[in-house]
């Protein structure tokens, strides 16, 4: 590939930046996107080669799989022009290889901090379960502004996955920083990456890694029969924590090394912090050994096989030993002895039991409470409680911070006045939370996951761009603790809409917030209402709040105001009963009363009324009604308004001296 270059009409070849053993390296340009990456193209006569394209296939799945603040980020694979490529993120700095050769070798201090952050890469990537396999200061990359990344996990496999891929005799990784197991071709797990990274550790502080030859296999033998020169007789001024830590690292026994990376790196933060590391003393020989400039010998090794390291010596063959036998003097001294013996037991035994119950002397002791999950407060409460001291380890982890994550011992007895050392968690680190709206989905994702952020994003509506981040539920430049998860919205033409609430809207306004949510307006019918007024919406098609597509028709139905009701008929009935009536549910009329002479049958009922019975009206319409009073009095009328609410009625008198002719009846 040469640089212009445009891989499948996205990643622009800027130049070459780097040439392993496999493949080449160069700075790309995702034109997509508008950012750089590094792509890792295979070589073409490689590609051909099945379990070469099938291991390169996996490092491009392993190495995606991690999202970790201290690991490369691997953003797509692919085939173009009969071969492979993977692109991953661009680091922007130099690698640790190119550091050393600068500055020959690092302070002690600085070191720890480059093999902290390379602790806790390998520890999460064990976790996930996958080993590195190849750790050496070329794939430890440092930023620019001092941020450590581990980078080429080209030779990594997946614990317990198939390794059928490997090639019988073959070693894969690099010989300067084997493992003794990887050395003689056995199988790799965490501790191995342990022990690749202590060379590192050493040559950091060293200028130079600890074991040196012509061939990679005069180097690995090294690693499985030579015990390295020990680190205070190459740099005498080094710290002895530093030291034991090393040490630790580089035992030929991987039961011997720290268990986990994670302890590793627990045990490196201390060592920056000035506390006492967990790392026991190791010892080790002093071998001579003649520091040359290192040679990076990545290649694929012979195994070696344990036939090829030298036999022990056979121990010396002793003479046998003849004894003569001579017939016993006596059997009384074998019975004495006897009995001496028998004593002796019954003294021991009686003085070991003494001694654990606090007797001859022996110092008191107590059972190691159970403080793991206790908050520092609680726990040392409870070792004072039992004269018990507590000695504090502080360290980064999940747990809240001040709770007892673990403690050693723990369990069995220990001497009253003894520590207990107990290990604190400080929480999670904070770090500041950037500003990602406005960027798009796949850079805010990234640079929130590379501060050890997680993300929720959700797809919403928007006439933005597409995947542009909209909103962010914390803002930027608050710290929050990794692990946090911080929710977005971004941009999705596509996603589902929420029918709005147009409920009492006019019908102009509820198309145009239709309009804004990007839904049409389908049909539009009329309905009497009593609760909403002429021309609003009293319902809609889907329901408010109903998720529905881009597009979508939403049916309106809109008011028409009250609906028209037909006048009862109340002549002959009293005026009381006439009053109920027309003033209920569903008339609630406004009723005029007029008293008119009438003949006495008709005292007190409703002679008449306007409108009259039948006529269609509206609900809260005025209504007269003329009751009739006795004949040869004066006549007055009555005015009676009211609302819907009964028995609320204001009445008024007023003579009337011309009532309507329909008011007036012939008595017999």
């Amino acid at each position: 590939m040469e640089p212009n270059k445009v891989v499948l009409g996205r990643y622009e070849l800027l130049s070459q930046i780097a040439r392993g053993g496999t493949s080449r390296v160069y700075l790309a340009k995702d034109l997509r996107l508008d950012r750089r990456v590094a792509l890792k193209m295979l070589f073409q006569e490689l590609s051909t080669d099945t379990s070469f394209v099938e291991r390169f296939r996996r490092e491009a799945q392993a190495a995606a799989n991690l999202n970790h603040p201290n690991i490369v980020s691997v953003y797509d694979w692919g085939e173009s022009d009969s071969t492979y490529f993977i692109v991953m993120e661009y680091v922007d700095g130099r690698s640790l290889s190119s550091l050393l050769r600068a500055e020959g070798h690092l302070a002690p201090f600085e070191a720890a901090n480059i093999g902290s952050s390379v602790a806790s890469a390998l520890a999460y990537a064990h976790r996930h379960g996958v080993i590195h396999r190849d750790i050496k200061p070329g794939n430890v990359l440092i930023t620019s502004d001092g941020h450590v990344k581990v980078a080429d996990f080209g030779i990594a496999r997946a614990l317990g996955a198939d390794d059928s891929i490997t090639q019988t005799g073959l070693v894969m990784g690099t010989a300067t920083y084997f493992s003794p197991e990887q050395a003689q071709g056995h199988g790799a797990d965490g501790r191995s990456d342990i022990y690749s990274l202590g060379v590192v550790l050493y040559e950091m502080v060293a200028g130079s890694p600890p074991f040196l030859g012509d061939t990679p296999v005069a180097i690995a033998l090294q690693h499985v029969k030579e015990t390295p020169p020990a680190l205070e007789s190459v740099v005498p001024d080094v710290p002895p924590a530093y030291a034991a830590i090393v040490h630790k690292t580089m035992e030929k026994d991987a039961g011997s090394r720290y268990p986990s990376a994670g302890e590793l790196a627990d045990d490196l933060e201390r060592f920056k912090l000035g506390k006492p590391v967990a790392a026991a003393d190791v010892p080790t020989t002093a071998v001579p050994s003649q520091y040359v400039a290192p040679t990076d010998h990545t290649s694929v090794v012979r195994q070696i096989e344990l036939s090829e390291l030298p036999e022990p010596p056979e121990p010396p063959r002793r003479r046998p030993i003849r004894v003569e036998t001579k017939p016993p003097k006596s059997k009384n001294p074998i019975y004495i002895l006897g009995i001496l013996l028998l004593v002796i037991v019954l003294i021991l035994i009686v003085f070991f039991v003494g001694r654990g119950l606090g007797y001859f002397g022996a110092p008191v002791q107590f059972p190691v409470p159970q403080v793991g999950g206790e908050t520092l407060t609680q726990a040392e409460n409870q070792l004072s409680s039992v004269g018990l001291n507590a000695n504090v380890v502080y360290s980064f982890g999940k747990a809240p911070n001040g709770t007892v994550v673990s403690q050693k011992p723990s369990n069995g007895n220990v001497d009253a006045g003894s520590s207990v050392t107990l290990y604190v968690s400080k929480g999670m680190p904070t770090v500041k939370v950037p500003k990602v709206t406005g960027d798009s989905l796949t850079d805010a994702t990234n640079i929130l996951s590379s501060l050890g952020l997680k993300v929720n994003a959700q797809g919403v509506f928007s006439h933005k761009p597409a995947n542009m981040v909209l909103t962010q539920n914390i803002a930027a430049d608050t710290y929050r603790p990794q692990g946090s998860v911080i929710s977005i919205t971004y941009s999705d033409p596509n996603a589902s809409v929420q029918v709005p609430d147009l409920v009492g809207l006019t019908q102009n306004q509820a198309i145009l917030q239709l309009g804004q949510k990007n839904l049409t307006v389908g049909t539009v019918t009329q309905q009497a209402s009593s609760t909403i007024q002429s021309g609003s919406v009293i319902n809609s098609s889907p329901q408010p709040n109903q998720m529905v597509d881009v597009g979508t028709a939403i049916n309106l139905i809109i008011s028409s105001g009250p609906a028209n009701i037909t006048m009862p008929r109340v002549i002959n009935y009293t005026q009381d009963f006439a009053l109920t009536t027309l003033q209920g549910s569903p008339y609630n009329f406004v009723v005029t009363v007029i008293d008119v002479q009438s003949c006495s049958q008709d005292v007190g009922n409703v002679v008449d009324q306007s409108p009259l019975g039948g006529v269609s009206t509206s609900p809260g319409s005025s209504v007269t009604i003329y009751v009739g009073v006795s004949s040869g009095t004066t006549t007055t009328s009555s005015t009676t308004t009211t609302t819907s609410v009964l028995p609320s009625v204001t009445t008024s008198s007023t003579t009337t001296t011309n009532p309507p002719s329909t008011s007036t009846t012939a008595c017999p």
